[in-house]
C-alpha cells in the first residue's frame, strides 16, 4: 500500500511540474511577443543594417586571409586554408546581402 501512495505522489508531482512548465513556456512567450511589439519597425530594420556591416566587415578579414595564404608556400598546404576563408567571405557575405533584403523590407 505504501508503495502505491509514493507512486501516486511521484505522479502528481510530475503533473505539477509538467503544468507549471508549461505555464512559464506560455509566459515567455508573451513576454517575447509583447518585446518585440515594442520595436518599431525602424529600430529593427537600423539593427539589420549594423548586423549587415559586422558581416561584410567579417567578410573582408576572411578575403585578407584567404589573400595572405594564397601567398604562402612552404609544405603545408596554405591553398586549402584560404580555400576555407574564401568560403566563409562567401557566407558573411551572403547574410550580410539577407540582413540588408530584410532591413529593406521592414522600412518601408
Amino acid at each position: 500500500m505504501k508503495q502505491h501512495a509514493k507512486i501516486l505522489v511521484g505522479l502528481a508531482a510530475a503533473a505539477l511540474l509538467a503544468t507549471g512548465t508549461v505555464a512559464m513556456a506560455e509566459e515567455q512567450g508573451k513576454a517575447a511577443t509583447t518585446q518585440s511589439e515594442q520595436h518599431s519597425d525602424k529600430e529593427a530594420a537600423a539593427r539589420y543594417v549594423d548586423e549587415a556591416a559586422q558581416l561584410r566587415a567579417k567578410a573582408q578579414s576572411h578575403r585578407a586571409l584567404a589573400k595572405q595564404y594564397r601567398a604562402r608556400t612552404g609544405k603545408n598546404n596554405f591553398a586549402q586554408i584560404a580555400a576555407h576563408c574564401e568560403k566563409l567571405a562567401k557566407f558573411y557575405e551572403d547574410a550580410a546581402q539577407e540582413a540588408e533584403a530584410i532591413s529593406s523590407g521592414l522600412s518601408k
